[in-house]
């Protein structure tokens, strides 16, 4: 189970965060997807706690719902991405991915870091 982490970890901190083009506000299902992508860039941030897990093993989680937030985005982002034209489903798909990952791994780090 460790070396899924692991391996799962080192693909996180190999991808680049997702992108929107500059200016660019793709709107539907009364979602925004610039929000949607700041919630995920929150996230994130707050997944970095396991960068100090995996170099100095200090299990610290972060006290926000780190969990609960990527959920949220997750669906947000399953709803906002039914029948969009193909540009605009790479974009969404794109951070659904990485949403994804960072549940894995936030998860694991919880599960693994618990006493």
């Amino acid at each position: 189970m460790l070396s899924d982490f692991m391996g799962s970890y080192a693909l996180w901190r190999s991808l680049p965060f997702p992108g929107l083009r500059r200016g660019e506000n793709l709107l539907r299902a009364g979602e925004n997807l610039a929000l949607i992508h700041g919630d995920l860039a929150l996230a994130d941030e707050h997944v970095t706690q396991v960068i100090l897990f995996v170099d100095e093993g200090v299990f610290r989680p972060s006290q926000a719902d780190v969990i609960g937030l990527l959920e949220g985005v997750i669906s947000r982002l399953e709803r906002f991405g039914e029948n969009l034209a193909t540009e605009e489903r790479a974009v969404v798909d794109t951070h659904y991915q990485y949403a994804v990952l960072l549940h894995k791994i936030y998860a694991e780090f919880l599960r693994i870091g618990a006493p």
